[in-house]
C-alpha cells in the first residue's frame, strides 16, 4: 500500500511501549473569523481543534501511549519526554512547526510531519523533522511507526492509493481536553470535483468523492463528547439523495451542527428543511466573488449564478438557517471597488457572517506555480498572510491600497449600524424561532450577564436600538431567546477580535508599504520577476 525504498531487516517488537505527542501547532495571527473571542465568552479557549489530531490517534496502534496537545488550547508540555512527536500543519502556522519540531528533536525525540503544509513542502518540513507523511494517512502512518520502531525510518511517507473512507475508525476525542473547546469536528466525505485553482482540496484528496457508510458516521456523531458539531466536508450536500438520507438518521440525535455548502443546496427547499429539522443551524458558503469573470478566472464556473444569489439566500434564511458568507478579493479582474460590491451585497441579503478575505495562493496550489513563475509572490510571511494581508502583488491595485481598504470594509460590515440594519432585515419574519443546542444554567447566566454589560449598559446607541429589537422580537415569539443571544454574542466577539488585531494590523501595514509596489499592471514585469 505504501511507496518502499529498501526492507527493514531490525525484528518487529509487538510489546515495547511508546510515548507519542500529536500536537497542532499555534498559529500567529488569530483572524476575525476564528471566533476566538467567542469561544472565551462561553468559558473555553477555542471553538474547536482540528480534526486532524484524533483522527491521528484513531489509527495509532495500541502500544502507543498517546497525548495529544492544541497549542491554541494548552501550553505544549516540553517537560513531556516523547519518544515520537506527530505534528500537523496548515500554511498558517509553517513557521510555529518548524520551532517545535527543532525544540523536539534537540530533546531526543523523533518529529513527524504531516498535514496540508508539510504535505505540499515535504522538502522544506524535513529540515525540521525526520520525516514527513504526505497526503492521507490512512494507509501509511501505521508502516511509518513501525519503521520508526524498528530504527529504519524513511524520510517520506506516501501512500499510492487513496483510502476508501467507507468505514474509518471513530477520532479519539476521549483523548481531548473537552473542557477548553466547545464543538467537536468530524468529516463524512473527501475529496472534491471542482478544481478552483486557489485550492488545495483536490491535491490532498482528490476530485473523485468518497462517502462513508451513513450507519457508521451516525454511529461515531452517538459517542461524541459534545452536541454541537461543525462538518468540515467541503460540500456536505453535494450528493442529495446522501444528504437527506443522512439527515433523517441524523434527526433523532439531537445535535446543533454546522456545515460548508454550495450555495445551490437552496435549489432544494425540502433538503434545507430537513437540513434545519436535524439540527443545522449555519451553513458556510463560498460565494468566493461577485465578478463573474473573476469566477470563471479561478476555475469556479459552476457559481455563475450571480442573479439567483439573492433568492438563494432567501430561501436558505427562510429554512431559518445562518449563512457564513465566504469572499475572495484580489482576482486579476477586480478592482478595489468589489469591496463596496460586498458590503451592498451583504446589506441587501441581510447576511451578517461575512468572512471577507484577500486572495492568497498556498503554495502546491495551480495559483501559486502561476504567480510564482510570474514574480508576483508578495515577501510576507504565510503565518501572518491566510487572507487577512496581502501575499501577492495583484493585477489591479497596490498591496497597501487594497490592505487599507480592506480593513475599513472588515470595520464597516461589523458596526452596530450595519449589524443593525441587517438584524432587522433578518429576523423580522419570524424564520428563526427553532430553539438551538442546550448549555448549563451557570453558562447562560454569565452570557446573560456579558449581553446586559455590553448592550444594555452602553453608551452606543446602535448596540442598545440592536438589544431592544431583538427583545421585542423574544416577547412577541418571533426569535428563539438562544438565536438572538446567540447573535449578539456572535457579533460582539467578532468586534472584540477586530479591536484587538488593530494593532497588529499597524505592524504589518508598514511591512506591506516597504514593499508595495502597486497595480502590476503598471509595473516592468521583466526588471520585478
Amino acid at each position: 500500500m505504501f511507496k518502499t525504498n529498501y526492507i527493514c531487516t531490525m525484528p518487529h517488537s509487538n510489546i515495547k511501549k511508546y510515548k507519542l505527542l500529536l500536537v497542532s501547532p499555534r498559529q500567529h495571527y488569530i483572524g476575525y473569523t476564528a471566533h476566538a473571542e467567542l469561544a472565551l465568552m462561553f468559558g473555553k479557549k477555542r471553538l474547536m481543534i482540528p480534526l486532524a489530531l484524533p483522527v491521528i490517534a484513531s489509527i495509532t496502534p495500541d502500544n502507543y501511549e498517546i497525548r495529544i496537545m492544541d497549542e491554541e488550547s494548552e501550553p505544549v508540555p516540553f517537560d513531556y519526554k516523547p519518544d515520537i512527536v506527530g505534528i500537523t500543519t496548515l500554511m498558517a502556522t509553517k513557521d510555529r512547526a518548524f520551532e517545535l519540531g527543532d525544540r523536539f528533536r534537540s530533546q531526543g525525540a523523533t518529529v513527524v510531519m504531516g498535514g496540508v503544509s508539510a504535505s505540499m513542502l515535504p522538502d522544506e518540513y524535513l529540515e525540521h523533522a525526520d520525516a514527513v507523511v504526505t497526503g492521507e494517512a490512512e494507509n501509511i502512518w501505521e508502516p511509518c511507526l513501525r519503521d520508526f520502531e524498528q530504527g529504519c525510518l524513511r524520510q517520506k511517507y506516501e501512500a499510492e492509493s487513496k483510502y476508501d473512507y467507507k468505514n474509518p475508525k471513530p477520532a479519539r476525542w476521549d483523548l481531548v481536553n473537552m473542557k477548553t473547546i466547545f464543538q467537536v469536528a468530524i468529516q463524512i466525505t473527501r475529496g472534491c470535483p471542482f478544481n478552483c485553482d486557489f485550492c488545495l482540496v483536490p491535491k490532498m484528496f482528490g476530485r473523485k468523492m468518497r462517502f462513508r457508510d451513513i450507519d457508521n458516521v451516525i454511529e461515531e456523531i452517538r459517542h461524541l463528547p459534545s452536541k454541537y458539531v461543525f462538518f468540515v466536508d467541503d460540500n456536505l450536500t453535494i450528493n442529495k439523495k446522501y444528504a437527506r438520507d443522512l439527515m433523517q438518521k441524523l434527526k433523532p440525535l439531537g445535535v446543533s451542527w454546522a456545515c460548508m455548502a454550495s450555495i445551490d443546496v437552496a435549489d432544494d427547499e425540502a433538503l434545507l428543511q430537513e437540513m434545519a429539522d436535524a439540527g443545522c443551524f449555519n451553513i458556510l458558503i463560498g460565494f468566493e466573488s461577485l465578478n463573474p469573470e473573476s469566477l470563471h478566472e479561478m476555475h469556479k464556473d459552476h457559481n455563475r449564478e450571480g442573479e439567483k444569489f439573492a433568492e438563494s439566500i432567501q430561501k436558505i434564511h427562510r429554512a431559518g438557517i445562518h449563512i457564513n458568507a465566504s469572499f475572495i478579493v484580489g482576482f486579476d479582474n477586480d478592482t478595489t471597488a468589489e469591496l463596496d460590491r460586498i458590503y451592498d451585497f451583504s446589506l441587501k441579503t441581510a447576511m451578517p457572517n461575512v468572512n471577507l478575505h484577500l486572495l492568497a495562493a498556498p503554495q502546491g496550489s495551480e495559483l501559486n506555480a502561476r504567480l510564482r513563475k510570474e514574480g508576483r509572490l508578495f515577501k510576507l510571511s504565510e503565518s501572518i498572510g491566510d487572507g487577512f494581508f496581502p501575499t501577492i502583488h495583484y493585477m489591479n491595485m497596490g498591496q497597501l491600497e487594497l490592505f487599507d481598504r480592506y480593513v475599513v470594509t472588515v470595520n464597516r460590515l461589523f458596526s452596530y449600524d450595519t449589524i443593525l440594519k441587517k438584524a432587522k432585515a433578518l429576523f423580522s419574519d419570524g424564520t428563526f424561532t427553532r430553539p438551538g443546542g442546550s448549555i448549563s444554567f451557570h453558562r447562560k447566566m454569565s452570557l446573560t450577564l456579558i449581553i446586559l454589560n455590553e448592550y444594555l449598559l452602553t453608551k452606543d446607541r446602535d448596540k442598545r436600538a440592536l438589544f431592544f429589537f431583538l427583545m421585542t422580537l423574544i416577547k412577541k415569539k418571533k426569535i428563539a431567546v438562544d438565536k438572538a443571544f446567540s447573535f449578539m454574542l456572535s457579533m460582539l466577539s467578532i468586534n472584540r477580535q477586530l479591536g484587538k488585531n488593530m494593532k497588529n494590523n499597524e505592524k504589518y501595514r508598514i511591512l506591506i508599504r516597504q514593499n508595495d509596489v502597486g497595480p502590476w499592471k503598471d509595473k516592468d514585469v521583466t526588471s520585478l520577476s
